[in-house]
This record gives structure tokens, C-alpha cells and sequence, in this order.
């Protein structure tokens, strides 16, 4: 098989490699999306030491169940499928309560030791797997792993019918607070980001109220919007002090705060404890969530979340530099990039 390997910090190459066999339990996945991670870039590059290579990265993965391993039961051959990616040890109260995410030895396909994505073929555990809607398509599927952090966040603390959300941040993330607010009853949305063109995009996803934090104050905009209480729901996205120490200044008293955003390490103390108390704030922090692929994919083949338009290029396997490259430059950078395993450089089919 083909799989593009990160064999250096800033170095990948396209090699051909055994196709792996699935053991007990375990499916062989023929990989037809792979969205491309902005965490992958920071990884590559060693901004975010996350591994070593050489290694098969990519953690947004859709395909179709090629074959199967003994003891599997509940998917064969043909099935279209998404890959959760979270691995937990199966033995912890966590992992027996079904939130393998938070195991404490918790690891992830496409992080080493678990080859990813970023390949025609991939071994899956069997409970990792989860089937597809026929409306949805595998590029749709393909970056459904960068939505379901932040939806299930707001399916884990719940959005209040009519209630005022704040969104800071318009990337994939910042889409998708926006989206699962307006399709959990949300009344308006406010979006707050630093580029004016990518905030635009803001409006297009359900945004009601766009705030451009370079020429604005973000504070003075929210209150005037919410007659001077505040937002009840704000979700942190941007990930840096500025935009956290804006999200408790902007969340009414008694309201929740949201932080799924990783600032940087000098950055990550940007709130007072007496802001918390003094105003009878509720803070939750957003991760992955198993229990949230299959109502999430339920809202996407309803319509009521929009992944077709997150979907900016498609790439084959050897276009992953490229798609580093695009989301290195700030005028370019796409939303999200997927790649085509099986398409060549022409969009031809491989064999």
C-alpha cells in the first residue's frame, strides 16, 4: 500500500508498505478521506512534540471496511464507516463508563504506536468504527473528527433554547460551535475573530452577529448586543490569553464558559479564580467524546450541520505537504483540506 510517512521533523515521504492484516477484533479499513489536522502540521514540524518519527500520522479518517478479523461481529466487508480514534485500556472506571478518552493510558490512532490516516489501509478495533449515513459523504465523514470535540462539548453542557452564544475563533472549530449552538436551539450567535475575510465565513455557517476584534471592542459590541448582560454561553476556540481573558469579560453573571482552545503554555493562567466565584461562573473544559459520532452524524444527514462547504480542497496522498503549506500561509489557509489515498495527482482512480 501507499502511505505517507513522517520520517523527519519538516519531511514527509510517500512510501509503499505492507497492507496490514486485521487481527482479532479488529477491521482493515481502505482509507477514502483523510482530513488534514492542524495539529499534524504542528507535529511535523516540532512546534508540538507529540511522537517521533517515522510515523503514519492522520486522525480524521473515513472509509470502507476492506476486511475482517476474528471475533468481529457487528461490521463486514463494504461497510462505510468513520474512525473514532481515541484508545483506551478497557479496564478503568472511565473506560468502563465508555469514556475511553479520558483513560489515563489513554492513546489515539495515528499517534505512535497506532499508524493513521495518512495511507490506503489501516487496521481499526471493531469499536472504533462507526457506520455511515448514506448522505454523507466520505469527505463529509473525513473531517468529522474536528467537529465532534467541540459539538460535544455543547451536547455535554447543553445549549439552552434562546440563549446568546459567543464564539471566539471562526476555524473548524469556531464552525462548528457556531453550527451546533443554531442546531441545539441556540438564539443568536455572535462570532468573534482577528481576520475580517475569514470572519465573513462566520455569517455564512449561522452566525448573527460578526465582531472584528482588531477594529472593535469585543466587550462593548457583546454587551450593547445582549442590553448589558452578557452572553449565557461563551466557547473559547482561538486559543490565546487575549481571547480567554475576553470570554470571562464578556459572559453574563451565572453564565458558562467553555475553553477548547490550547494556548500556549505563558498564556494558559489568563483568568482570575475570583472571576469564577464572584460571578457564579461555570468553566468546562472541551475534549473528544465517543458518545457524540452517531447524534452528530444524525444532525449532518438531517441538514441541521453544514460539512460539505468546511471542505475546501482535496488532495491526493502526495499533496499533504501542500496542505501544510496552504495552512502555513495566512492568506491562503483553507478551513479543511482532505486527502484521496486512492486518486492520483490527476484526480484518476488507483487500482
Amino acid at each position: 500500500m501507499k502511505a505517507a510517512v513522517w520520517t523527519d521533523y519538516n519531511k514527509i515521504e510517500i512510501q509503499e508498505l505492507p497492507t496490514p492484516a486485521p487481527g482479532p477484533g479488529q477491521a482493515l479499513v481502505k482509507v477514502q478521506a483523510v482530513g488534514v489536522c492542524a495539529t499534524d502540521l504542528e507535529v511535523v514540524t516540532g512546534r508540538f512534540r507529540y511522537g517521533r518519527p517515522p510515523h503514519i500520522l492522520g486522525h480524521e479518517i473515513a472509509g470502507q471496511v476492506a476486511a475482517v478479523g476474528s471475533g468481529v461481529r457487528l461490521r463486514k466487508p463494504g461497510d462505510r464507516v468513520v474512525v473514532e480514534t481515541s484508545l483506551g485500556c478497557g479496564l478503568c472506571p472511565e473506560c468502563r463508563k465508555g469514556n475511553r478518552h479520558l483513560c489515563s493510558r489513554m492513546e489515539e490512532i495515528g499517534t505512535a504506536p497506532h499508524p493513521g490516516g495518512y495511507a490506503q489501509y489501516l487496521t481499526v478495533p471493531e469499536e472504533n468504527l462507526v457506520p455511515l449515513p448514506d448522505n454523507v459523504s466520505y469527505d463529509e465523514a473525513g473531517i468529522l473528527e474536528s467537529v465532534v470535540c467541540p459539538v460535544g462539548g455543547l451536547m455535554r453542557l447543553g445549549v439552552h433554547f434562546g440563549e446568546t452564544v459567543l464564539v471566539y475563533g471562526v476555524g473548524p472549530a469556531g464552525i462548528a460551535f457556531i453550527q451546533g449552538a443554531k442546531a441545539m436551539g441556540a438564539g443568536k450567535v455572535i462570532a468573534v475573530a482577528r481576520n475580517r475575510q475569514r470572519l465573513e465565513r462566520a455569517a455564512f455557517f449561522g452566525a448573527d452577529l460578526l465582531i472584528h476584534s482588531q477594529t472593535e471592542d469585543v466587550r462593548e459590541k457583546v454587551l450593547a448586543y445582549t442590553e448589558g448582560r452578557g452572553a449565557d454561553l461563551v466557547c473559547e476556540a482561538a486559543g490565546s490569553g487575549a481571547t480567554t481573558r475576553s470570554a470571562f469579560a464578556c459572559v453574563k453573571r451565572a453564565g458558562r464558559v467553555m475553553l477548547y482552545g490550547l494556548p500556549a503554555e505563558d498564556q494558559a493562567r489568563e483568568f482570575s479564580s475570583l472571576d469564577i466565584i464572584l460571578n457564579q461562573l461555570e468553566v468546562h473544559g472541551v475534549l473528544g467524546n465517543p458518545h457524540v459520532w452517531e447524534p452528530l452524524l444524525a444532525l449532518v444527514s438531517a441538514g441541521r450541520i453544514n460539512l460539505k462547504d468546511m471542505v475546501d480542497a482535496a488532495l491526493p496522498l502526495e499533496g499533504l505537504e501542500q496542505a501544510f503549506r496552504l495552512m502555513e500561509d495566512p492568506a491562503k489557509k483553507p478551513m479543511k483540506i482532505v486527502l484521496h489515498p486512492w486518486e492520483d495527482q490527476e484526480g484518476r482512480v488507483l487500482s
